[in-house]
Order: structure tokens, then sequence, then C-alpha cells
């Protein structure tokens, strides 16, 4: 990866260790999350009449029964049009009816759904489900972030899910346990199921929903509630501005979109040859770009949480984006960025960018954080704002799309 004299990351890997902090806070978090969730009043989502407000998908269904709603006959998604959620706690109270009953709480989805497996990877699945490991249970953010403790109920009886929304973080209390916390950026297991969801980012306020989940499980839903925090939409926030928040997304977008054009239509020689056997094969470019992308955003995330001061005299974003971009600057990947042939040449290196950066568009499209407000400290000492250093990837972006046209335009590029 090749960066700023200022920005050098070369130690970007140090970055793990400034986000595992989930284990140190559980115990006072369960004990705040209480207080705070005993003193507001929910604010119902579910009128306990009919569907109003929500809208299906899927085979399954939901119905209404003595005033709750019941899980039947399949997969399928149930998800409310009312609004995105943020900054807020939603409340399920739920009672399953069998040992293996499964379901869950879709939460963080960027858009409407279109259909129930959409769902699973543009969003999160708070599970439902006392059967399950430790990543699948009851509690557990579905395969990205387990559980601390197990506080389901027996079937038949009434359980409290709260999930609260700080943020980029989510928390959520079962039966006023707090069982998980997870903030984005925090390092999370590989895929290994293709019914596991993508990983990537999701946004700070999403639509939210419940799953019905087989045909075999039936759970009931007595109470689906918004409980609010200190804001209950974006506009409550102070958040970027327009011309900043259109700045970086035209940087996103215009930057990826160079590339994807770059490498549109190669072959598998052209894919993998080299001007030189120490230089970058253009696959190799582009996965150094796919590590890049969620590495470096994922590094600049970690300022929302740190007490770095503003600097006496801050970078400009130009002098930032310039030196970026400017390949006389040279430098060394870090391990960690370094192309090892994870992803096939071709169209799995492509969807995989495309995927890393679509995520990282729609965060940034809907973040209520306030990007110029927070500073961190690169692992040289330099203090960017978040905003900056989340600039800084579309710009190391088309710093590696002149390396990518550099190898077409080789004397010995295969025609």
């Amino acid at each position: 990866m090749c960066v700023a004299p200022t920005v050098r990351l070369a130690a970007v890997s140090m970055y793990l260790q400034l986000i595992d902090f989930q284990n140190m806070r559980l115990a006072l978090l369960a004990l705040s999350s209480a207080c705070l969730l005993a003193a507001a009043d929910p604010v119902p989502l579910f009128n306990g009449k009919d569907l109003t407000g929500w809208r299906m998908l899927g085979p399954g269904r939901f119905t209404v029964e003595d005033g709750m709603l019941k899980t039947e006959g399949g997969m399928g998604l149930l998800f409310y049009t009312g609004q995105k959620v943020g900054n807020q706690t939603l409340r399920v109270v739920f009672k399953t009816t069998g040992d293996h009953d499964n379901s869950g709480v879709f939460i963080r989805m960027a858009e409407p759904p279109v259909d129930e497996w959409w769902a699973v990877n543009n969003g999160y699945e708070v599970q439902i489900d006392a059967a399950g490991d430790d990543w699948h249970c009851t509690g557990a953010i579905y395969s990205i972030s387990k559980v601390s403790k197990r506080t389901q109920k027996p079937k038949g009886e009434w359980n409290t899910l709260d999930v609260q929304f700080d943020g980029p973080t989510t928390r959520v209390t079962l039966n006023g346990e707090l069982v998980n916390e997870y903030k984005e950026g925090q390092p999370v297991p590989e895929r290994k199921q293709w019914f596991e969801p993508a990983r990537g980012r999701r946004p700070d306020m999403g639509y939210i929903g419940l799953q019905n989940h087989d045909r075999n499980t039936t759970v009931y839903f007595k109470e689906v509630s918004l409980i609010d925090g200190n804001a209950t939409s974006i506009a409550d926030y102070k958040t970027l501005s327009q011309f900043d928040r259109d700045r970086i997304l035209a940087a996103y977008a215009g930057s990826g979109q160079m590339v994807l054009d770059a490498v549109a239509g190669l072959t598998t020689e052209q894919w993998n040859y080299k001007a030189a056997p120490d230089r970058w094969s253009i696959a190799e470019v582009l996965e150094h770009l796919v590590l890049a992308e969620q590495t470096i955003f994922n590094f600049a995330l970690t300022g929302l949480s740190s007490t770095v001061a503003a600097p006496e005299t801050p970078v400009k974003d130009e002098e930032l984006i310039a030196r970026a971009k400017d390949r006389s600057q040279k430098a060394t990947a870090p391990e960690i960025l370094k192309p090892s042939g994870k992803w096939k040449a071709g169209q799995d290196l492509v969807s995989e960018f495309k995927l890393r950066r679509n995520y990282n568009e729609i965060w940034l499209r809907d973040t209520a954080q306030n990007l110029r407000g927070h500073y961190l400290k690169t692992p040289t000492g330099s203090v960017l704002s978040v905003y900056q250093m989340l600039v800084f990837v579309p710009a190391h972006t088309e710093r590696h799309l002149q390396q990518i046209l550099e190898v077409k335009n080789s004397p010995n590029f295969p025609k």
C-alpha cells in the first residue's frame, strides 16, 4: 500500500488492538442500559390488530392472533415501512413454542428490502434460536458477533429482547442482561456458509424487520416497539454537511467506476501479466485495493470513539488527496494488504471489490456521525479527522488505478 508521508499506514494492522473493547465494557453497560431503558416509554410499531405499517416478503407469512404476531408457512420477512431506526432501542417481546424454533430480528437495512434474502446480506440478524451455538443463538448477531451469555427463557415463556442502536454500536439485552455488543469495524469471522450474511459495513440508521424462518417453527411476538434515545432521526444529529457528503460519495463512486472500467474485458493472460518479476499484476493490484478498502475504512472509524484532539495545524483535504495520488511517493504495502491470490483473477475479484465499495458508500450516505468533529492518530503520530481518513480511501484507489493503467501500457502487455 502506498500513502502520503503524513499518513503512512505501514503498521495499519495495529488498529485491530484499538477496537477489541467488547469484553471490558459488558458489565458496566449491562447496568447503564437497564437504567436507561427503564426510564423511557416504548412507542409501539405493532398495533396488536393488523399489519398496518408493515410489509411481508417471501413465501412465509405473519398472521395476527389474539393480539400477537404469529409466524407461519416458511421463509419470509416482515419489515417495518414507517421509518428507519437509529440512536434508539428496538424492543421485541417474543416466545417460542418448541426447543428448536428459529426466527430473528433484522436491523440496519439501508434500503427497504426487496426480498427476504436481501435482508440477510444487507442488514444484520439478531438471532432467535435457543438451540444454536454462541454465534447463532438468541442474542447473537448471526455469525458476526457471538453472545457473552445465554439468558433465553424456556419455550412458552415470554422473552424481552432490547436492541440498542448507539451510532455504529449495537447492544443486545435479553431479559434484562446485556448479552452482546458489536461495533462496526471490529474483526468478524470469515463467511463460511452460503446462507451466512455477506460481510461489510451497515449504516447507523436502517429499516428493521422480523424473520419467519421455516414451516416447522412457530414464534409469537406480542410487542415490537421503540424506546427513544437522544435523537429519533438523522436530522437530530450534528452530522456531515451536504457538501461534504456529496463530495466524498462522488469520490467513492467515481474512483470505483474508473477501476471497473479499466479492468473490464481483460483476458486471464492480461489479468496475470507482470511487466517485471518484482511488479504487481493487475490482479494483484485489484486484490490490494479489495484488502485496503475494508482495512483503511475500519481504521478510520476507530476515530469515532477516540479522544484525540484536533491538530493545531490541520492537514488540508486537497493536500492529503494530492499526496495520496502521487505515485512518485513510493511505499511498501504492509503484510495485511499484500495480495496472496485469495480471489480468482477476473469476476471474483471484481465482485468482491464492488461489494466492499458498495457497503462503504451505503454507510457514508446514511451515517449520522460527525466525521469532521472526530480525530484519530495514525501509527506514525499524524492527526487527521475521520472524514479525511475516509477521503483517503478513494484517493488511494486512484493511485492504484494509475498503476493498473501503467501495466496496460507496458510494451509487452498481451493483446
